[in-house]
């Protein structure tokens, strides 16, 4: 009995050193109850692993999408908040198990792990959506130049990192076109972090979507995940 209660609760418990103090990382293996309770009642990530084929069949609410054997998979998942609780889940579990070892060594704090992945999530009666597949699109490569050129010839830059597999990105993207609107004197600059990897690297993007505010050519602001339409806009006066 009391082993099924710690296997249900905690399956890996590692602390690490960083920065000079204690730091605890946490991997839970949760069931379809536990994880449903969890993604209602905290800030978090929800990371589906799918294919975008299982993915269209349906999935669960604001589920960010990176398919597990992508090339790239590990790479755009160190693009994702390493600060927020992170809910992943796969069809049976398989790959979201494997996935959580990655993140484990890429840093992330706290992981949840879905027993029984999205097949006992839909089999138990918990909610499913379905989406229609978008077709992404191509974006721009920036220069390191260009970059530094457009915050040195502008007295004020907004510039947001993305990308458009996260979901909180997807959701500030037409908060920046507002505010893109109705700050004429604002210079706005959408930079895709999976293209711009050298960018990336050189401002310091941990986790997307990444804000950060120039004036005069210099960073006077910056913010990770998603932010309040006022508060940002006031940074910019």
């Amino acid at each position: 009995m009391m082993k099924k209660i710690i296997y249900s609760l905690v399956s890996l418990v590692l602390i690490s050193c960083s920065s000079g103090s204690i730091e605890a990382q946490v991997i839970h293996n949760v069931s379809v109850v536990e994880f449903d309770k969890l993604i209602k009642s905290d800030e978090g990530i929800v990371l589906d692993v799918r294919t975008i084929d299982e993915v269209s069949e349906g999935h669960i609410k604001d589920a960010t999408n990176i398919d597990f054997y992508a090339p790239d998979f590990a790479s755009k998942l160190d693009l994702i908040r390493k600060d927020v609780p992170i809910y992943v889940y796969c069809r049976s579990g398989g790959r979201s198990s494997k996935t959580v070892a990655i993140m484990k060594d890429l840093g992330f704090k706290k992981v949840y792990n879905l027993l029984g992945g999205f097949g006992r999530w839909r089999n138990d009666g918990f909610k499913v959506v379905v989406t229609k597949e978008v077709v992404l699109k191509k974006q721009k490569s920036v220069l390191d130049a260009e970059f530094s050129e457009i915050i040195d010839n502008n007295n004020v830059v907004l510039v947001d990192f993305s990308t458009q597999w996260c979901v909180p990105c997807k959701k500030m993207k037409p908060v920046i076109d507002e505010i893109k609107k109705e700050n004429k004197d604002v210079k706005v600059v959408f930079i895709d972090a999976d293209i711009n990897k050298e960018l990336v690297k050189k401002y310091k993007i941990r986790g997307v979507p990444v804000f950060i505010v120039f004036k005069d050519g210099k960073e006077q602001f910056r913010h990770v995940g998603v932010i309040d339409k006022m508060e940002l806009t006031n940074k910019l006066k």
